[in-house]
């Protein structure tokens, strides 16, 4: 077992090392050409009253036009859909064109449904309500859809807010996600991407048939349709641009964070087919159960000790390397006291992620698991 204790460590910090270096490769475009499709914006809501106003904002200020713009409200019980028509009257402008419609189904799936098929646009770009688009957002995709060839590009997401150690532990979480996702694009087997940053051509959406055969699940709306554009479209018809990068709200409270986690971790045993998606979901949770038994070595005296220093060690210098040159990409930094807490409890909260998304029931947006 101390052999075990010695190795994990070294395995752990040249895993770590290889997603920093996957990171750090360059992002540019092999063309400097620009795809001249039409574009519309699509983003469903739903009680989101409190974030609309940002958000709309925020599409006021993209740089490309013509543009169309769709909301799409999933049966909102707030007044979101009418702060929205007030937001739309008070700017008028000739090449913003704004739909705001009510979803012809229930659930996230449906309300994107109903967007695109009310799209005017050859490329669909979706982002949620929570969250804040760069400038250029639109035409760093329309560069990367140059190529023919892509039916599919994914952004980084991440949280914005760091006043406290909540929201410092998702900032730094969000890095480790980012990581884990960029390397399934490069190895040509993506496994995950995320519709707050996200684009594809429509007619790529229609030829799959859209979320035909997973629309019974709450989430997955973004993951699904990668996986299923990838297996029609081959390989490199999927791309992933790390410096497109859109910033959301962090969650309030730790129950809201482990209930969103768990809604995503849910989708793993819709994919026993896919060898790597398994592989990419069981690991972390192996790797933190090793962690968490290194606890015992207190036990064990002096040699123990030693050993548990030298595990915890390792991880919190390596988590810092490559979570910090990630965050350090975006221009946000972290202090070390964010790094120590979050990886000593970072094994802990991924069990409890794993164990909510197995046996427990979870809630979004008022709507609760089946």
């Amino acid at each position: 077992m101390v052999t075990v204790y010695l190795l994990f460590p070294i395995l752990y910090a040249g895993l770590l090392k290889w997603l920093k270096h996957g990171w750090l490769q360059s992002n540019t475009p092999d063309s400097t050409k620009v795809s001249e499709k039409s574009v519309t914006v699509l983003l469903p809501f739903r009680n989101e009253s409190q974030n609309l106003e940002a958000v709309f904002q925020s599409i006021l200020r993209l740089n490309h036009r013509p543009l169309q713009v769709i909301f799409v409200d999933d049966h909102s019980t707030d007044e979101g859909r009418e702060l929205l028509a007030r937001y739309t009257r008070k700017n008028q402008d000739l090449d913003l064109q704004f739909l705001i419609l009510v979803s012809q189904g229930i659930g996230k799936k449906a309300a994107i449904e109903t967007g695109i098929n009310h799209a005017s646009g050859e490329l669909i770009l979706t982002t949620d309500a929570d969250c804040l688009l760069p400038e250029d957002w639109v035409e760093v995709f329309l560069q990367s859809f140059a190529s023919e060839s892509v039916q599919l590009v994914a952004g980084p997401v991440i949280s914005r807010e760091k006043e406290n150690f909540l929201q410092q532990f998702q900032q730094i979480e969000w890095a480790s996600i980012l990581a884990v996702t960029r390397l399934g694009f490069q190895l040509k087997s993506p496994i995950m991407c995320s519709a707050a940053n996200l684009a594809y051509r429509k007619n790529a959406f229609f030829s799959v048939n859209g979320y035909e055969d997973n629309r019974h699940h709450l989430s997955g709306d973004d993951e699904f349709l990668l996986k299923k554009i990838v297996q029609k479209f081959g390989e490199d018809s999927c791309i992933y641009h790390k410096n497109n990068i859109v910033l959301t709200k962090a969650e309030k409270s730790w129950n809201r964070l482990l209930s969103q986690r768990s809604r995503w971790a849910s989708k793993w045993n819709l994919h026993k087919g896919d060898i790597p998606h398994v592989g990419f979901t069981m690991v972390p949770f192996l790797v933190q159960l090793i962690f968490i038994s290194s606890w015992g070595l207190l036990l064990q005296g002096w040699l123990g000790l030693v050993l548990f220093l030298y595990i915890w060690g390792m991880k919190i210098a390596f988590e810092m390397g490559t979570l910090g040159a990630i965050l350090n990409h975006f221009g946000l930094k972290q202090s070390f006291s964010a790094y120590l807490g979050s990886s000593f409890l970072h094994p802990f909260y991924v069990i409890a992620v794993g164990v909510k998304a197995l046996f427990g029931k979870f809630e979004w947006k008022g709507r609760k698991s089946s």
